[in-house]
């Protein structure tokens, strides 16, 4: 630990990015090259949060890409190598929360990367760290809750909070060049959130729960004046139409009304009406062929 922290300490002064690179990937091998096999996750894994702890420390004060990878490749790659050779279900409650810790070093070094950056180039983020932590991240989480009901749906659920409430902050700085980091957090928390709804629903609800989202993502495009959000609500509201009708044959209902199969007709339809009704209303911001779509 005194190592990692002095050694981060004198990079930073010198301004060596060389000095922390050398450390940093000098520190995540050592356990490696030492080990036995008989050694404890928890001893590596501590070892390693301090090791990550040095490169937060670092990303406040130097936005050095290079690091950052290091890091991030050697925490989670040595991490699957453990996992899939050492892992047993009784270990979930000492590993949970280092892959917690883990994802959060690596989102916070994100932020701290685009707002050193921000300030030299516009719309700057590092998009293997924004973009490759929560997907390693949640895929290592799959595995450790695969035998848990709904662990996988929650998991996705929350990391879906993270994102959108990290974005909503973000945005409320009102910093120009943070634009496409908001924007790629908000497309996260968009995505985690629609993963986690066929996790723990079924098709019918699946299908209806997408319907509504794309009716929302829609409405947030028109009114931030954005292209994207509108293709892609329309798109969602496309795919959940077809996957809805693509089960109704299976459908067998024993409620009248108050099932899945009239409720999703229900609520996909509505979706349908809402986005049509609000496109045509705001059609002088909209284009011809999203006018077009919403028939």
């Amino acid at each position: 630990a005194g190592i990692a922290v002095f050694s981060a300490t004198l990079a930073v002064l010198q301004d060596s990015r060389s000095l922390a690179i050398t450390g940093a990937a000098g520190g995540f091998l050592a356990p490696v090259l030492a080990s036995t096999g008989g050694g404890s996750h928890v001893a590596l894994f501590s070892f390693y949060a301090v090791l990550n702890a040095g490169i937060l420390g670092i990303a406040y004060y130097k936005a050095w890409r290079e690091l950052n990878l290091v890091g991030f490749a050697f925490t989670f790659v040595i991490g699957l190598l453990w996992g899939e050779q050492y892992y047993r279900p009784e270990l979930f409650a000492s590993t949970e929360p280092f892959l917690i810790l883990f994802f959060s070093f690596y989102v916070a070094i994100a932020i701290l990367f685009a707002l050193r950056r921000a300030p030299q180039l516009a719309h700057y983020l590092d998009g293997t760290i924004v973009f490759g932590t929560p997907i390693v991240a949640f895929g290592l989480q799959s595995w450790l809750v695969r035998g848990m009901e709904f662990g996988a749906a929650w998991s996705a659920l929350g990391v879906a909070a993270v994102y959108i409430v990290l974005a909503m902050a973000l945005h409320a700085i009102k910093r120009d060049t943070l634009r496409l980091l908001v924007e790629s957090f908000l497309a996260l928390g968009v995505g985690f959130a629609t993963l986690a709804v066929p996790l723990a629903l079924d098709g019918r609800w699946t299908s209806a729960v997408w319907a509504v989202e794309g009716a929302a993502v829609l409405w947030a495009g028109v009114r931030q004046g954005r292209r994207l959000p509108r293709i892609f609500g329309v798109f969602l509201q496309a795919a959940a139409g077809v996957a809805f009708l693509s089960g109704v044959e299976r459908f067998a209902v024993d409620t009248p009304v108050l099932n899945s199969l009239y409720l999703g007709s229900v609520m996909v339809s509505a979706a349908g009406l809402f986005c049509s009704y609000y496109l045509e209303r705001n059609r002088q911001r909209v284009s011809d062929v999203e006018l077009t779509a919403s028939l």
